[in-house]
């Protein structure tokens, strides 16, 4: 099970997510974001084991150049192919949320689908401008086929917790689940504990489904 923690502002939460075992550590690029951060240099100068996502939404093409470096830019909006290919040139993989109430995000996703690493299911909430909610979780049924989205492998986001992320994981059957104010103390300080546990109860669904396999 792939655990991405989205929404890291210092370098002390960089080293903690790290350390604990997170895949992918998220770091938000959206002007007005509450958990916004400013110097994508600084944060690739840390080195990590976790692979580095830059979390952009509807950036202009001029500007994905300065994410060169990032393994993966998520793609938070509702991006055209003009700026995945423009992701691609500079070698970073893509994730793109999918908000599956949307239809024109739906539609769009599935269009954008050969581009794509990852899709990211959200709650439209955030797409809304407003505080973090949990996805449609009957619009996301609707969509899946075969255990993906569109013949891509998929995370869950939005609202998960470290005493719900093994419920999702059962129910839903993600390669991925990405958590960022649900392993919080206060909005942009991440929780060591929350981090161990939301990190260890993935993981533990995911041995679970394997020897439930044997």
């Amino acid at each position: 099970m792939l655990v991405k923690i989205c929404g890291i502002t210092s370098f002390e939460d960089i080293l903690l997510c790290d350390s604990e075992g997170a895949d992918f550590l998220g770091f938000i690029f959206v002007k007005g974001s509450k958990r916004f951060v400013l110097k994508p240099e600084e944060v690739l100068s840390t080195k990590t084991q976790a692979k580095k996502v830059a979390v952009l939404r509807d950036p202009d093409k001029k500007d994905i150049k300065v994410f060169k470096g990032f393994d993966f830019i998520q793609l938070h909006g509702l991006e055209n192919e003009i700026i995945l290919e423009e992701v691609k040139s500079i070698g970073a993989g893509i994730i793109k949320t999918i908000f599956p109430d949307i239809k024109e995000s739906v539609n769009l996703c599935k269009r954008l689908s050969p581009y794509v690493d990852f899709f990211l299911v959200d709650s439209s909430s955030k797409l809304k401008g407003f505080d973090s909610s949990r996805f449609s979780e009957t619009s996301l049924l609707e969509i899946l086929e075969g255990g993906k989205i569109f013949g891509r492998d998929f995370f869950i986001s939005g609202g998960l917790t470290p005493t719900n992320v093994r419920q999702f994981i059962d129910r839903f059957k993600p390669a991925g689940v990405d958590v960022s104010s649900g392993v919080e103390y206060e909005i942009g300080k991440k929780d060591p504990q929350k981090v161990k546990d939301f990190i260890k109860n993935a993981k533990m669904a995911e041995s679970k489904k394997s020897e439930e396999k044997l």
